[in-house]
C-alpha cells in the first residue's frame, strides 16, 4: 500500500473533528443530555489537540461496570446456589474469582480487539442518510461511535445494548470456565446453564445500576481516566501498527 493510501487508512481513525477543553466540557451542560456530556467530561478531558477520536464506548460501561462489581457478585451468588442446589456461602468465592477476571480482563480486552478491528476496517464515518448507515453506525460503530453529535443521545443506549451482547458471551464463556474447575462433580450442561442465567441477571441488573454507577463515577475521574486513556491508546497503536503492516 503506497504512503498516500496509508495515511488516508489511517486517517479513518479518526474520521470527525472532535476535541474538548475543560470550558467546552461546562459548555455542553446545557446543550445535550446526561449520557452525553458524561462521555464527553469523562473521556476528552484533557485529550490531545490532534485527537480527533469519537466516543470510544468503554468511557461509558467500565467504570459503572466495576463500580457495580460487589452487587454483581453477590447476584450471582445466590443464583449459582439456587440453580446448583448449593448453599449461597458457598458460591460467593466462584463468583468473585469469575466476576473479577471477566471485569478486570475479559470485558475490557474484548472492546480493545473489537474497536482495534473497527479502527483497521471500519472506522470511516459514512454519515446517517439511511437507515442501513444509521444501523452500522450503531453495530459495527459500536465499540468506537463516530462523533454525530446531534445524534448521539439515541446513538449511545443503542449501542450499549449491542456491546453488550459480545460483552456477556465472553463474559458466559470465562466464568463458565473458572466453574467448572470449582465444582467439576457436577455435570457440565447445568453448571453452563447456572452460568448464563446468572450472568444474563447480572447483565441486567447492570443496566439498571448504569446511571446511578455513573453519578458515583464521576467524582472519580482520575481513577478511572488513566486506565480508559490507556486502552484508548492501545487501539490507536495496535491499529495504526497493523494497518502500516498492510
Amino acid at each position: 500500500m503506497c504512503k498516500q493510501m496509508r495515511a488516508a487508512h489511517k486517517q479513518s481513525l479518526a474520521p470527525t473533528r472532535y476535541c474538548m477543553t475543560r470550558s467546552q466540557c461546562k459548555n455542553a451542560m446545557n446543550k445535550y443530555s446526561p449520557t452525553y456530556i458524561f462521555a464527553l467530561c469523562l473521556v476528552f478531558v484533557p485529550i490531545a489537540a490532534h485527537a480527533d477520536i469519537g466516543v470510544p464506548l468503554v468511557a461509558l460501561f467500565l467504570p459503572p461496570m466495576w463500580l457495580s462489581l460487589i452487587p454483581v457478585i453477590l447476584v450471582e451468588a445466590f443464583l449459582l446456589g439456587r440453580l446448583l442446589s448449593l448453599r449461597t456461602a458457598s458460591t460467593f468465592l466462584p463468583a468473585t474469582v469469575s466476576n473479577i477476571v471477566t471485569t478486570i480482563l475479559g470485558v475490557p480486552f474484548t472492546w480493545l480487539l473489537l474497536a482495534v478491528a473497527e479502527g483497521i476496517c471500519c472506522g470511516r464515518a459514512l454519515g446517517l442518510n439511511t437507515f442501513g448507515a444509521k444501523v452500522y453506525a450503531v453495530t459495527v460503530q459500536a465499540p468506537w461511535l463516530i462523533p454525530y453529535e446531534s445524534e448521539l443521545n439515541w446513538m449511545i443506549p443503542i449501542a450499549l445494548i449491542v456491546m453488550a451482547l459480545p460483552c456477556y458471551a465472553v463474559s458466559v464463556a470465562i466464568e463458565g470456565m473458572i466453574y467448572r474447575k470449582f465444582y467439576p462433580e457436577l455435570e457440565i450442561r447445568k453448571v453452563w446453564r447456572a452460568t448464563w442465567i446468572s450472568n444474563a441477571a447480572s447483565y441486567v441488573m447492570l443496566g439498571l445500576l448504569m446511571w446511578p454507577a455513573w453519578k458515583l463515577a464521576h467524582p472519580l475521574q482520575s481513577f478511572f481516566y488513566p486506565i480508559i486513556r490507556s486502552l484508548m491508546a492501545t487501539v490507536f497503536i495496535v491499529a495504526s501498527t497493523i494497518i502500516g503492516k498492510t
